[in-house]
């Protein structure tokens, strides 16, 4: 068999494997309220779920299995700090997570300071019966990164450093969680909103993540997943590339263990999956006229053998783009089963 022939047979199978994919069902854990938007979330080991809030500067535990009221475990003054976002795992339960200072409509940067503290959970401990905190989390600022101006994603590039990205201006932070030195350490091209003509908003780099020695990164303007390869400590190797384009409005985004992607697109409501060796991503769930994924943010899959394949979703409630102009709905974690992925 030629090659050319191969090749052949080898892209028509990828793309009856892309066709072949059903859409999810999506299953609501818990719902925040009206006027709520529950931005990220990290898994502790344990199972429990860590979410953060936008709409007020809060981190939350959820309990997996729905059975046990959500438990406040971080919150900051509402007058200094406007929300948190990116949340990431360093050490095991040692979490460090964006607080954000208040953004104005064109996510510049209007009052107060973006800030990246740590959540030592080491320290918690509460009652599995009642759900009373015995001991909090040890809540504590490590650094404030004064020339960001929308402090978003965040994911961990080592036990000692995470990497941040400023939305608006289109680079990532590398921050030391022993110091709190930061500096910014990928400035690309392709993390910039205004790397097109007449963007849609101006939010560039948006959710970021390590995988097989690559940084990837959505931006939301552009609709596109990135990447560049990138030493230990952060430093870009080479040129970046694009994954896929084809993902409008692109937030947070996940990979599976066996590098399948799951992009979360908040403003469109929708839920796209790309594998490794496609060229397209396509939507496996919501859509921009149901309430289904009402904002969906990001995504986390379970760590226990029960839920390795659940992967949970945080929703806005689609506060940040209304669905047809004016429907929102409550904050959600919802999760899908990604068993056949």
């Amino acid at each position: 068999m030629s090659r050319l022939l191969s090749l052949a047979l080898a892209a028509c199978s990828l793309l009856a494997t892309a066709f072949a994919i059903q859409r999810v069902d999506v299953n609501v854990l818990y719902s925040f309220g009206n006027s709520t938007w529950a931005e990220n979330l990290a898994v502790r080991a344990n199972g429990q779920i860590l979410v953060s809030r936008l709409d007020t500067p809060e981190v939350l535990q959820v309990d997996p299995t729905g059975v046990k009221a959500p438990i406040i475990v971080a919150s900051w003054d509402p007058a200094t700090y406007m929300g948190c976002l990116g949340i990431s795992e360093t050490t095991p339960d040692k979490f460090y997570v964006v607080v954000s200072g208040f953004v104005n409509d064109s996510f510049l940067l209007s009052s107060g300071v973006n800030s990246v503290w740590e959540i030592d959970m080491t320290t918690f401990t509460y009652s599995t019966s009642t759900g009373k905190v015995a001991s909090n989390a040890t809540v504590s600022k490590l650094a404030d990164i004064t020339t960001s101006d929308f402090l978003n994603g965040l994911t961990t590039l080592s036990n000692t450093s995470v990497l941040a990205a400023d939305s608006y201006n289109g680079w990532v932070y590398r921050v030391d969680t022993q110091t709190g030195h930061n500096m910014v350490a990928v400035n690309d091209t392709k993390m910039k909103f205004n790397s097109i003509p007449n963007p849609p908003i101006n939010i560039g780099v948006n959710g970021i993540k390590i995988h097989d020695g690559y940084l990837y990164w959505t931006n939301t303007a552009v609709g596109s997943l990135n990447r560049i390869r990138i030493t230990d400590k952060g430093v870009p190797l080479g040129k970046s590339e694009v994954v896929v384009n084809n993902v409008p409005k692109a937030d947070d985004f996940v990979f599976k263990k066996d590098g399948v992607a799951f992009i979360a697109q908040n403003q469109m409501d929708e839920l796209s999956v790309v594998y490794p060796e496609w060229s397209a991503a396509k939507v496996i769930a919501g859509s921009n006229t149901s309430t289904v994924l009402a904002g969906v943010s990001a995504g986390k899959f379970g760590r226990l053998p029960t839920d390795e394949n659940i992967l949970y979703l945080t929703t806005s409630g689609a506060e940040g783009l209304p669905i047809n102009g004016s429907v929102t709905v409550p904050a959600t974690v919802s999760w899908i089963d990604t068993s056949a992925f």
